[in-house]
């Protein structure tokens, strides 16, 4: 990961002693929920509800996925961080990462997609020049 981009979220996630499977690791699916926690911090603290125009747009996640490289288990924390792939005229996807606190172990990452769509309509919508502008301060190049 190029270090001159700033991520656009960089959240320390704290698993739960109950997110263990029965192997004593963490389990699979709970990484998916890490990032999501870490997403829903990030829209929060980013006041991104104020670009959705009050609600009326929103993220849908479209597809994603995770590849699983190293066993994690509680109560280590782990560090989650997303980088913007690409921004497209009503998606964008995201690189996401779960690494240790100290970033030295990378847990797991792999890449989401999100559509920009009207709440009411359920219809994609074109992501708007001031989300767009926010993306694109964490945007990877090629």
């Amino acid at each position: 990961m190029s270090n001159d981009v700033i991520p656009l979220f960089d959240e320390l996630i704290y698993p739960r002693w109950f997110d263990h499977d029965a192997m004593g690791h963490i389990n699979h699916v709970q990484y998916f929920r890490y990032l999501e926690e870490a997403r829903v911090n990030w829209i929060v603290k980013g006041k991104l509800e104020a670009l959705s125009a009050g609600g009326k747009h929103a993220m849908v996640v479209a597809s994603g996925g995770l590849d699983f490289r190293a066993e994690w288990r509680h109560p280590n924390p782990l560090r989650a961080r997303a980088w913007v792939r690409r921004i497209g005229n009503t998606s964008f996807t995201l690189y996401q990462s779960l690494h240790s606190e100290d970033g030295e172990i990378l847990v797991a990452d792999g890449d989401m997609t999100f559509v920009w769509v009207d709440v009411d309509q359920h219809r994609p919508q074109p992501v708007s020049e001031s989300l767009r502008k926010v993306l694109s301060k964490s945007l990877l190049s090629d």
